[in-house]
């Protein structure tokens, strides 16, 4: 089995330690609605070299890799069926009506 070498391991934590500055850099700058879908995409940056890295699924069989990509799929599964629910509710009434 392969391994991951001591350099990539080193560069990696470096880019994460930098990712990690940029994240709160960017925490000071005010880019109106852009300021969460930058931080979820730093995130996962730092989340993806995390798993291939440091969890050394780069290097793993093809049937880990499928695990992991099949259970990311079925969480967004989750995920958009949750958001479909919340977004067809009707709204609640703003206030209780009187008893008849």
């Amino acid at each position: 089995m392969k391994h991951i070498s001591q350099g990539t391991t080193f560069a990696t934590w470096v880019a994460l330690l930098a990712l990690t500055a940029v994240s709160f850099a960017v925490s000071y700058v005010h880019l109106g609605a852009l300021n969460i879908p930058v931080a979820i995409l730093i995130a996962g940056i730092k989340g993806t070299l995390v798993v291939l890295i440091f969890m050394e699924l780069g290097v793993e069989k093809f049937s880990v890799k499928i695990t992991l990509v099949v259970s990311v799929l079925f969480v967004l599964l989750l995920v958009s069926l949750m958001v479909g629910d919340v977004v067809t509710r009707a709204a609640p009434p703003l206030f209780t009506p009187p008893p008849s």
